[in-house]
């Protein structure tokens, strides 16, 4: 693979991120891939190249530990980049040279991997110098969005323990993150890699003689470092010829120099300034332990390197540490500058097979971190974020649909066109842009949540026709055939639109109660509908029961009255019957619609029932005179007639009359 790395520190700068970059570089071109550093140098004026090492111009920010920031653009060696047909860019720096590898991988369409190394939030110091509450707050809120904003702007994100995994969950990062720890080239840790000279000549420099008992710490001396702490210790450690020496520079040396001083304790410290990164592995091998109070690591690359040099570590409690720092078995934790101090004089005291245990527990505990084994996964990481790039969709225009967002999208693999429909929610969760790139697991997930979406709009649109039960719409959304929900969603979809307030069974029970009651329903009836919609039969029981009895009656008459004058032609035992079958089926009580019906005036009724018997008797006689003759057509005429409700003496004197009428 041809492989970018962007960073705004490289060698020669001594730090975590260089010494990581440094071996993956290294690590990957011995496994036969083509790697290229764009970095920053000091100079305002021109960009570089130093084999595959290209430099662009940049300022450097002493009170920034010698940070170089770079201008996030550069027109010329883009143009070099662009000739380098890179497969993969990794960004290993947030600012200058780390949003101009994020400018180039979009303009060339190329992934982008990115590592986090850096935890900001614990280096709002910087901005924070009167150590104010609220600029505090604003600080770290500020780290959150914009590491949020980083990490959502690439295919891939390495994270070197899982603690900065978490933290960058936390943020709200959506993307895939792999903890990669970064890799060590243990050989350059060995005493036989180490020159003798190398050593010696550093011993000498700063008078450290054998019988010195040296307590190192190697990295920036900056505020996030709390270096402080480890100072305030050293008047308390009781050893003789016990010396702590700090080795690097940054924005912190000064103050810390000033420190000892005014705890009388410079005779007993060494401050190195900043060292050339070919000396750190000597730094290591001539010290008796190593020690750090930082807690602000996202791995703790320092910590590895001092165990794999074969020391015992002094540390404050850290989960980034927990397999690294074993208790009297690889070094020693400490809260306070006093435990620190007591802890270093117990070491001190051990014999040199206590010792010599400790160390090759060290160098045990980070064989994990393996070079080889960093490569291959850094490399695992490169493959998959090629392929994913390649199936990924480009945004090409958003437009806003009613409460939602609706994508126009290309596919970079299939050439073929999309459209997404999103929430708003989902549409800032994701920080969904023009000209974005969303990968296909992203692509998926939202439209796998679009067919909910307008699951809620069927739903919303069937509400403000017409109010319905949580059951209703269960069945509506049950028999939808172009959406396919499966139970939990349909449930959830239920559940969003009772918690909007577009289903509201308690109040839908109570208006259709009222509304039945006002349109002469009974109340048995009233239950039955309600029951049958979904609703708790309690809940309408209840309701119910808060209907006024005489007003039953009321509304029974009433109805009654109508089916009185709507049911013709029929005989007053039919009428009467099927008017208390209609009212029973309202929903009043078969004993009131009875009594009701009973109680009314069919005095019309009777006039009209000869009438309507001999109209009923002419039209059936003529049929059934065709089949029958005699006492079996009477039987048959008798049988019909009564079966309409007609009374027996009346239907024989009809017949008679009709008999006597043909004869004639």
């Amino acid at each position: 693979m041809r492989i970018g790395i962007f960073s705004d520190t490289y060698a020669p700068d001594i730090n975590g991120v260089v010494s990581s970059i440094v071996t993956l570089q290294n690590g990957l071109e011995a496994a036969g891939h083509e790697v290229y550093i764009i970095t920053s140098h000091k100079s305002l004026l021109h960009s570089t190249r130093e084999g595959n090492v290209f430099r662009m111009p940049g300022l450097e920010l002493k009170w920034l530990y010698g940070y170089i920031l770079s201008t996030p653009y550069h027109f010329t060696v883009k143009a070099e980049v662009e000739k380098l047909n890179l497969d993969v860019i990794h960004v290993h720096t947030e600012f200058g040279v780390g949003i101009f590898g994020r400018l180039v991988a979009k303009a060339l369409n190329i992934p982008v991997v990115y590592t986090y190394h850096t935890m900001y939030e614990d280096y709002t110091n910087y901005v924070n110098k009167f150590n104010l509450e609220p600029i505090e707050k604003a600080g770290k809120k500020i780290v959150m969005t914009m590491s949020r904003y980083l990490c959502e702007s690439v295919m891939s994100i390495i994270a070197p323990s899982e603690k900065t995994k978490d933290r960058l969950i936390e943020y709200g990062v959506k993307r895939p993150i792999y903890i990669i720890p970064t890799g060590l080239d243990m050989e350059r840790f060995k005493e036989e890699n180490v020159s003798i000279e190398k050593r010696e000549a550093i011993k000498k420099q700063y008078n450290i003689t054998p019988d010195t008992k040296l307590i190192t710490y190697i990295g920036r001396v900056a505020e996030e470092k709390s270096i402080d702490i480890i100072i305030d210790g050293v008047p308390h450690i009781k050893s003789e010829n016990c010396k702590v020496m700090i080795v690097g520079g940054g924005p912190n040396l000064e103050d810390l120099k000033k420190q000892a001083k005014e705890l009388g304790v410079m005779d007993k410290m060494i401050f190195t300034d900043k060292v050339s990164r070919e000396d750190v592995a000597a730094y290591y091998l001539i010290s008796d332990a190593f020690v750090s109070a930082s807690t602000s690591e996202t791995q703790g690359m320092t910590f590895i390197e001092s165990l794999a040099s074969g020391l015992c570590v002094f540390a404050r409690p850290d989960e980034v540490l927990d397999h690294l720092v074993i208790e009297d078995e690889t070094g020693f934790y400490f809260t306070s500058s006093e435990e620190f101090a007591q802890k270093v004089d117990t070491y001190l005291t051990y014999s040199d097979t206590k010792k010599k245990a400790i160390s090759d527990k060290a160098k045990q505990v980070v064989e994990r971190y393996d070079v080889n084994t960093f490569i291959k996964d850094i490399t695992t990481v490169y493959e998959t974020s090629v392929e994913d790039y390649k199936d990924c969709y480009i945004i090409k225009s958003i437009k806003a649909s009613n409460d939602c967002m609706k994508l126009y999208l290309d596919s970079k693999k299939y050439n073929v066109e999309e459209t997404l429909l999103v929430s708003l929610d989902d549409y800032t969760l994701y920080h969904l842009k023009k000209d974005d790139v969303m990968e296909r697991y992203i692509f998926e997930a939202l439209k796998d949540r679009e067919k909910i979406l307008l699951a809620n709009r069927l739903c919303i649109r069937k509400l403000c026709a017409k109010d319905r039960t949580r059951k209703e719409m269960y069945d509506f959304l049950i028999h939808q055939d172009k959406i396919e929900l499966n139970i939990k969603e349909i449930n959830d979809i239920i559940e969003g639109l009772e918690e909007r307030g577009y289903i509201n069974d308690e109040a839908y029970t109570i208006m259709q109660v009222d509304r039945m009651d006002h349109a002469l329903v009974g109340k048995k009836q009233i239950l039955r509908d309600l029951v049958q919609k979904g609703i708790p039969y309690e809940q309408v029981e209840a309701k119910v029961k808060t209907l006024d009895e005489d007003n039953e009656r009321t509304k029974c008459e009433q109805m009654a009255s109508k089916y009185m004058m709507s049911i013709r032609n029929k005989s007053i035992r039919n009428k009467k019957l099927q008017m208390e079958e209609k009212l029973y089926r309202d929903g009043f009580p078969y004993d009131l619609a009875k009594d009701v019906v009973n109680g009314m005036n069919f005095e019309d009724d009777l006039l009209q029932e000869r009438v309507i018997l001999l109209k009923t008797l002419n039209k059936i006689y003529k049929s059934y005179s065709k089949k029958y003759e005699g006492k079996k057509l009477q039987d048959r005429l008798v049988k019909y007639m009564m079966n309409k409700g007609f009374m027996y003496d009346d239907i024989i004197h009809a017949i008679e009359e009709e008999r006597e009428n043909n004869n004639d």
